[in-house]
């Protein structure tokens, strides 16, 4: 796996770029830009993914030429609410759903209802439930305090460390928030 990244949008939302040997998935592209296009210089993308429907992680999943936008389906009304023009989501994730070998989808809800996270191999993609240090807001329509905290718990209980990509700020790692972050602590 490699993976590159962009600051993208009014909201300084990281997008990533995640190759695999035969699939290359596009992570949260916050807006069309000439960021984003350097990003992907050259490269064939399988599939846009969407962590979750906010204005700030889709502005650019439709510029994408020929690129498959996947989302889960409890945040189509989020995303029908904050850009009613939005271009088609060919596919609907949901926990489990593996997009190809090595790539697994949570469903991770507390920040929206369709929040999701990727696993892909020994790293987490994670949107806006988890941050260096902090976590997603709940105090968003659709969000959550008691589904967050069961996200939490349940990325807390994964076997092993994990490299961990979140849609804002620095990447960290699981056992480093695991030990340090606050909200993740007081659930352990």
């Amino acid at each position: 796996m490699r993976v590159s990244s962009a600051c993208l949008g009014p909201l300084a939302t990281n997008c990533y770029l995640i190759e695999m040997d035969t699939y290359t998935l596009l992570v949260d592209p916050a807006d069309a830009s000439p960021e984003l296009d350097a990003l992907i210089g050259n490269r064939s993308i399988d599939a846009v993914v969407l962590t979750h429907g906010h204005f700030d992680h889709i502005g650019g999943a439709w510029s994408v030429a020929d690129a498959a936008v996947l989302m889960h389906a409890e945040d189509l009304a989020l995303l029908d609410e904050t850009s009613p023009d939005h271009g088609p989501i060919e596919t609907f994730l949901s926990d489990g759903d593996s997009l190809a070998p090595g790539i697994d989808v949570l469903h991770l809800p507390g920040h929206s209802p369709g929040s999701i996270a990727l696993k892909v191999e020994d790293a987490l993609f994670v949107g806006d439930v988890l941050f260096a240090g902090s976590i997603g807001r709940t105090d968003l329509p659709g969000g959550s305090m008691k589904a967050m905290s069961d996200s939490l718990r349940r990325l807390i209980e994964l076997d092993g460390d994990f490299d961990v990509y979140p849609g804002h700020g620095p990447a960290t790692t699981l056992n480093c928030e695991r030990d340090t972050n606050p909200y993740l602590r007081m659930m352990r």
